[in-house]
């Protein structure tokens, strides 16, 4: 019985949690064909909800929402942009969330995984590990110019 209570709560925790992007994610989708990150983000509860290409340019544009509770909404999204040149690739990926815990569970998991802080701003903080880079931008932003929301962005690219 005990056993089938732990799978149980496990489970349910996972799933609570399925929707959000952890640090090590988001260097795999940095890295990945557009068709792993695309699964990869689909496992993720992410749906595309936008494409849009052009001659040496693709754009992606996912969202994930959740619900938690009826007082809560939590909406996060990625946007994976790959410019084309010859036969060199870039990608930059924006990983927005507007939730705080998210945001320091992310900055929790960048010192575990080894970044610094490299150079600050009032809004932007640069971490670096080695030759990767990641950004994290608190943005006020206006909605409808009813009130304001703390938008939380981390930058990654190659």
């Amino acid at each position: 019985m005990k056993f089938i209570l732990s799978t149980a709560l496990c489970l349910s925790i996972q799933f609570s949690f399925a929707q959000k992007l952890d640090i090590t994610s988001l260097e795999i989708i940095l890295y990945s064909p557009v068709n792993a990150a695309d699964a990869l983000l689909k496992k993720s509860k992410f749906g595309l909800t936008e494409k849009k290409s052009a001659d040496g340019y693709s754009n992606y544009y996912y969202t994930s929402y959740e619900k938690p509770d009826s007082n809560m909404q939590l909406l996060r999204s990625l946007t994976i942009m790959d410019v084309y040149d010859r036969t060199d690739t870039s990608r930059f990926i924006l990983y927005r969330t507007y939730n705080k815990k998210d945001q320091e569970e992310l900055l929790l998991q960048l010192s575990v995984a080894g970044y610094g802080l490299t150079k600050r701003t009032v809004n932007d903080f640069t971490y670096k590990k080695g030759d990767h880079t990641i950004i994290n931008r608190i943005v006020e932003k206006d909605v409808g110019g009813i009130r304001k929301v703390t938008v939380y962005e981390f930058e990654l690219g190659r």
